[in-house]
């Protein structure tokens, strides 16, 4: 939905940038190692739409915690549109950010303003796959060593 979002927002002519939260991490540590981190801001504060795919699946250090706060902060001052992509819900982002003040701010931020889908069931990799005819087999208990 993210994508098709994006595609969209193309296609109306405004500049999106997608980045995976893991890859966000990384590049948001290279470039304090390389004392870039200004310049990385700036890449994630320019585009209309900025789209930050899978947040939740490993939790943030403190460093790159506050980084996110910073972008979702200036994008929301700026009226500058995000779209997060997640498999936690709102009440389980303590989890993935290291305390609750800045997990309260972000998420004071991303509500006030927004919408939110929450998707249940069955993902549309797994409903591809089982189109495809790859349905995963039933596992059958072996009786007594055979």
């Amino acid at each position: 939905m993210a994508v098709r979002l994006a595609m969209k927002a193309l296609e109306a002519g405004h500049r999106i940038y997608f980045i995976p939260c893991h890859d966000m991490v990384s590049r948001f540590r290279k470039a304090l190692r390389s004392d870039r981190s200004e310049r990385l801001m700036a890449t994630m504060l320019k585009p209309r739409l900025l789209i930050v795919d899978e947040i939740g699946y490993t939790p943030l250090e403190r460093p790159e915690a506050t980084f996110l706060f910073e972008i979702v902060a200036k994008r929301y001052d700026r009226r500058k549109p995000i779209i997060l992509t997640s498999n936690k819900s709102w009440a389980t982002w303590g989890d993935i950010l290291p305390d609750q003040v800045m997990t309260a701010a972000i998420l004071d931020r991303l509500l006030h303003r927004s919408v939110t889908i929450n998707i249940q069931g069955e993902s549309y990799r797994l409903r591809q796959h089982r189109k495809a005819g790859f349905t995963p087999l039933p596992q059958t208990p072996q009786k007594g060593g055979e």
